[in-house]
């Protein structure tokens, strides 16, 4: 099984047969370059963990451009998509504790939470939204417009006896017991800087083989920054030697 980081929280899994998608997102950074969206064409199925702009924002944009993928989502989002011009024939309405077959593919729907923006990280993005106001005011409309309602979930894939947890915003609900032991932990890293301490109890109670951080990366400014990666690298090396920690390559494919 392979997995390519498209940038943002934007992953692909593929086996030679068939090939996943989750929380498609076209950049809109200009300074970075990004994937367009004809390299989202092609895959299977796409899968969306929750409904906010960088999850959905480029998923109907997809669906005119690949007349055959369906989307795999829950109601917030599938009513935003719908309101945006997709086929609601190919909407594909999921909930939590669903199990999806594709191939060889097994894919488990988790509840989920959406981080909580810190302080720290608003002071540090409040400058640039000062300077580019107009940009501000567009993506907070659009914000508006695609809300994520409390419904964000996680997915548990298994393939081949591997298991791998992903994540498109870090909240965990105490009250729910996660799978164990995954060998890959997608962890998303956007949107504060207390991630390390934020992932800690989680990352020691659930113990995954291996963690691959994703959704660091400056998105949309200016809403959005580049995310340091350095500070969980060296928690996880102090508390958790034992764990591979993984700075994905985008475009890049690893074996999984």
């Amino acid at each position: 099984m392979k997995l390519t980081w498209y940038g943002t929280a934007t992953i692909g899994l593929e086996d030679g047969e068939t090939r996943l998608l989750f929380d498609p997102f076209v950049r809109m950074n200009r300074r970075m370059k990004t994937t367009p969206i004809e390299g989202f064409c092609g895959f299977d199925a796409a899968l969306v963990t929750h409904g906010h702009l960088d999850h959905i924002y480029s998923i109907p944009e997809l669906m005119r451009k690949d007349a055959a993928v369906p989307v795999y989502c829950t109601e917030t989002p599938k009513r935003t998509l719908i309101s945006r011009g997709a086929p609601a024939e190919r909407l594909r309405l999921i909930s939590p504790g669903d199990e999806l077959k594709f191939g060889r593919f097994t894919v488990r729907v988790w509840p989920f939470r959406h981080i909580v923006f810190d302080p720290v990280y608003i002071l540090t993005v409040t400058p640039k939204c000062a300077v580019m106001f107009p940009k501000l005011f567009w993506q907070a409309y659009l914000n508006r417009k695609m809300p994520e309602n409390g419904e964000i979930v996680a997915y548990e894939i298994e393939h081949g006896g591997k298991r791998i947890f992903l994540t498109g915003s870090f909240r965990d609900k105490p009250e729910i017991e996660y799978p164990k032991n995954a060998d890959l932990f997608i962890l998303a890293n956007g949107g504060s800087v207390f991630v390390p301490e934020k992932s800690a109890g989680f990352i020691e109670k659930y113990r995954p083989k291996a963690i691959l951080v994703d959704h660091f990366d400056n998105a949309f400014p200016p809403v959005t920054r580049t995310v340091s990666v350095e500070r969980l690298r060296r928690t996880v090396a102090k508390n958790h030697p034992e764990i591979r920690f993984i700075v994905p390559e985008e475009c890049k494919a690893i074996e999984v």
